[in-house]
C-alpha cells in the first residue's frame, strides 16, 4: 500500500513538471512568431473602402527627437457594404475632383504611437448609397494605436504591413462606420522596412482597407496562441487525473464487491511494517476471508 502511494505521489509530480516544461517551451515557440500588428490575423466587417494600389507611403525618422513621422497617401476605390459581391459601389472624385485617402502620425524609435495634433487620417471622394449621394469629405479620424510586422523571408516589395485603430472623428459616413475604424496598409513594391524605426523607410503602392471597427462578420480561424496552448495543456492534465481517479474508484470498489460476497476467495494483503522496513514484531502475512 505504501508502495502504491509512493508510486502515486511521483507520477502526480512528474505530471506538473513535464506539463509545465511543454508550456515554457510551447509558449516560447508562439511567442517567437507573434507579430506586433493590432490584429495580425486580420478580420471582415463593413462598410469596408479599399484604397487603390497607388501613392506611396514613407516614414521619416529624425534622429534629434528619436522620432519619426509615418505617412500614407493613395485613392479610395471601391466600398463593400455587404459580404457579397453586389454590395460594392465605387467611390468616385468630389465635385471638386479629388480622390485622396491620407494618413499621417508620428511615431518613436520603438514604433510606439506619439500623442501629436498632426495626427490624422482623411478620405475624401464621392459614393451613392441607397440613391443618396454622400461626397467631399467622407471620413475623418485620429489615430489611438499602431502596429507594424516586418515580413521576413519575402521580396523586397512586399516587406511590411501596418495597421492601426482609428477613433471617428467626423465625415459623411461616420455614423455607418460607428465610433472607431481600423485601418490596415500593405505597401505593394519597393519597400524597404526591415522592422526598425529608428530608420526611414518607404514602400510604394500601398494597399489600403479602412474597416468598421466591430464585430466581425467573417472571422478567420485564427493561429495558436500562448492562451489557447496553456488552455490546452491545462485541460489535458485536469482529464488525466480525473481519468486515474475514475480507475482508482472502479477498482476499490471491484475489491470492495469481492469480499462483501459470500464464498469469495481469500485476499491476501502485506502486513505492516516498521520503519527499518522489516517485518513488525509479531506481524506476519494475513489472510482475510470473506464471512
Amino acid at each position: 500500500m505504501h508502495r502504491m502511494r509512493n508510486d502515486i505521489v511521483r507520477r502526480k509530480i512528474r505530471i506538473p513538471l513535464v506539463s509545465g516544461a511543454l508550456v515554457v517551451l510551447l509558449v516560447g515557440l508562439c511567442a517567437s512568431t507573434r507579430g506586433d500588428l493590432i490584429r495580425p490575423h486580420g478580420f471582415r466587417s463593413y462598410p469596408d473602402i479599399a484604397g487603390d494600389i497607388v501613392g506611396a507611403q514613407t516614414y521619416a525618422f529624425d534622429p534629434e527627437s528619436q522620432t519619426g513621422v509615418f505617412r500614407v497617401t493613395n485613392a479610395p476605390h471601391v466600398i463593400t457594404l455587404g459580404p457579397t459581391g453586389g454590395n460594392m459601389v465605387d467611390v468616385t472624385p468630389d465635385h471638386d475632383g479629388t480622390l485622396n485617402e491620407s494618413l499621417q502620425l508620428t511615431l518613436d524609435r520603438d514604433g510606439r504611437l506619439v500623442d501629436e495634433p498632426g495626427n490624422k487620417f482623411e478620405l475624401y471622394g464621392s459614393v451613392e448609397i441607397g440613391g443618396k449621394v454622400y461626397k467631399g469629405l467622407l471620413l475623418e479620424g485620429r489615430p489611438t494605436a499602431f502596429g507594424a510586422q516586418a515580413l521576413s523571408n519575402q521580396p523586397a516589395r512586399t516587406s511590411g504591413v501596418f495597421d492601426l485603430s482609428l477613433k471617428v472623428t467626423g465625415g459623411k459616413l461616420a455614423e455607418a462606420f460607428g465610433p472607431e475604424a481600423y485601418f490596415r496598409i500593405t505597401p505593394q513594391a519597393n519597400s524597404t522596412f526591415q522592422g526598425d524605426f529608428a530608420a526611414s523607410f518607404s514602400g510604394d503602392k500601398p494597399l489600403t482597407s479602412l474597416r468598421a471597427s466591430r464585430q466581425p462578420m467573417v472571422a478567420p480561424v485564427p493561429e495558436p496562441t500562448s492562451i489557447l496552448f496553456v488552455l490546452t495543456c491545462g485541460a489535458g492534465i485536469v482529464g488525466s487525473r480525473l481519468h486515474r481517479r475514475r480507475r482508482m474508484r472502479r477498482r476499490i470498489a471491484a475489491v470492495s464487491d469481492g469480499l462483501s460476497r459470500p464464498g469469495a476467495s481469500p485476499t491476501a494483503f502485506r502486513a505492516p511494517r516498521s520503519r527499518s522496513g522489516e517485518p513488525a514484531p509479531s506481524s506476519a502475512r494475513g489472510i482475510r476471508r470473506s464471512p
